[in-house]
């Protein structure tokens, strides 16, 4: 199998969990800025970052699952996946040339 995809995923995984590292780390500095929080925002805050966490674990779980059946479906059809390649190459390549120049003399 290919390890380009699994490379990308680990370093995109890499940013998004020091992203949510980060947010943490600053939601723990406010709440160490204001002594006085009352604890209903406490709870809501740790609430906030469990949620947090909970999402990064389904995307993180989902776009390994995509990639491994992309890959899977790559390596079980490699001409039909070729010729799809191509064509959405083609369309890609149409709507991104500039229209034509219209000269009038």
């Amino acid at each position: 199998m290919n390890n380009i995809g699994k490379d990308y995923m680990e370093e995109s995984e890499k940013g998004l969990a020091e992203r949510i590292a980060r947010l943490q780390d600053e939601a723990d500095m406010i709440a160490g800025d204001l002594p006085n929080i009352p604890d209903e925002l406490k709870n809501r805050m740790q609430s906030l970052q469990d949620q947090i966490s909970d999402l990064y674990a389904q995307i993180s779980e989902e776009a390994s699952y995509s990639l491994d059946a992309v890959e899977e479906a790559i390596v079980a059809r490699p001409w039909t996946s070729a010729l799809v390649a191509f064509g959405i190459g083609c369309i890609v390549g149409a709507l991104m040339r500039p229209a034509p120049r219209r000269t009038y003399w």
